[in-house]
């Protein structure tokens, strides 16, 4: 058996391989006397099915099995004795096997080349501070307080801030008759419609009217194929119901988990706060990225692209369980942000592993904090939760690598653990 190895580029290396024809002779010789034994044939005890019939039956099968076997046994041990870590399967081409001759073949391994951060500990990079204001409070309050309202209906003309209620009869677009859908219902919030004009052709509406809007959507409509186009609605409207915010007592704080209107304000302070601080952090973290990327090129193996592209639109589909191979198309669009997120984690984890940044149980706590009230549940049943499922592994990669991310923007990790 002889094995020569190329670096064929920064990603791949190419393994030729040959192999004689006695490298088969014991794997298939193992494996004929496993097919007596298990094979079961009419006329035959088990076990006593002539060697000779075996052969006639399955020889080319029994065959194959031993090139695999041998194959993978010896592409794994010169990979091994190489020190090379491929990053996805195989490709073997140029397959030749005369059952005469030597078997020759090529065997193509992807790897992730090495890299060389450099100029991460400077980029000059940092968070800025971020401010907020008794404004942003007050309106946070507002949406929480429309969240938690009631809507009831009303026997009177319909304004600002009341829901109607109809159904569509007929539409019409830029003289376009629109085929109507099953479920023909609308309920518009008025004033805060996407299409104002619809809306003023509601304003005064009561139940049982029969209305037809006239309207333009505005050039800015959330949906681009209507955008200034003309419109007329006929509908029928089936209810008024006025919004009945919540009273701000007793009851209402204890439903949203605090004791008064003064610890509402200060968790809202600290959830704005929280949050600005993070969209600041993590636009620093992409410019860093960025900044490192450009200064320290790498290339990544292509099969790592069709993964990170295969796992995305995996995530996306309705069926998670159902292999989804890539258009062309979707390669293309796609390669651009998958080989971006690439670079990215191979950058943090290197920075990470330089720095020897690790996850301290007392990170781990904080999250699962976090995670506990998000989610509603008890700390600690998800703390014993994450650890029996093992994602209590994967969490402590995650903070590594968020640690990494904050360091390249100024942002140290705490040397001494939370005990």
């Amino acid at each position: 058996m002889t094995v020569s190895i190329k670096e064929t580029s920064a990603t791949v290396r190419t393994l030729d391989v040959t192999l004689p024809q006695d490298s088969l002779t014991v794997p298939f010789e193992k494996k004929l006397s496993k097919y007596r034994k298990e094979v079961t044939i009419k006329g035959f005890r088990p076990g006593q099915v002539p060697k000779a019939m075996i052969l006639a039956r399955f020889g080319d099968m029994i065959r194959q099995e031993a090139i695999d076997e041998v194959l993978n046994q010896t592409i794994t041990e010169e990979l091994k004795k190489a020190n090379i870590n491929p990053v996805t399967r195989l490709k073997i081409e140029n397959f030749k096997d005369d059952k005469e001759h030597d078997i020759t073949f090529t065997a193509i391994a992807e790897v992730d080349p090495d890299i060389d951060i450099q100029g991460y500990e400077s980029l000059g990079i940092t968070v800025p501070d971020t401010m907020i204001d008794g404004a942003e409070v007050d309106s946070e309050i507002k949406r929480m307080m429309q969240m938690w309202s009631k809507d009831a209906s009303v026997d009177r003309a319909a304004a600002k801030g009341d829901v109607v209620v109809g159904n569509y009869v007929d539409v019409i677009i830029d003289g376009e008759k629109k085929e109507m859908p099953e479920e023909r219902e609308f309920r518009s919030l008025l004033g805060e419609s996407a299409s104002p004009g619809f809306d003023e052709g509601l304003m005064g509406a009561k139940k049982g009217d029969n209305k037809v809007i006239d309207f333009v959507y505005p050039a800015d409509h959330k949906d681009e194929a209507y955008r200034g186009k003309k419109a007329e609605f006929k509908v029928e409207v089936t209810d008024i119901r006025e919004i009945v915010p919540p009273t701000m007592d007793e009851g209402f704080f204890e439903q949203v988990g605090v004791k008064d209107e003064a610890e509402l304000r200060t968790n809202i302070q600290e959830s704005i706060a929280s949050n600005k601080k993070q969209t600041v952090r993590n636009k620093a973290v992409n410019e860093a990225i960025d900044k490192l990327i450009e200064m320290n090129p790498f290339d990544v193996p292509h099969g790592r692209v069709i993964d990170l592209i295969k796992y995305s639109l995996k995530q996306h589909a309705e069926n998670k369980e159902e292999e989804i191979e890539p258009t062309e198309e979707q390669l293309k669009t796609l390669s651009p942000e998958a080989v971006h997120e690439i670079k990215k984690h191979r950058i943090l984890d290197f920075i990470a592993n330089k720095e020897k940044l690790k996850a301290s149980q007392a990170m781990v706590d904080a999250r699962l904090h976090e995670m506990a009230f998000s989610y509603h549940v008890d700390f600690e049943s998800l703390k014993g939760h994450f650890r029996q499922t093992g994602r209590i592994v994967s969490l402590r990669e995650e903070l590594r690598i968020e640690a990494a991310a904050d360091f390249i923007v100024g942002i140290r990790p705490v040397t001494e653990e939370v005990k």
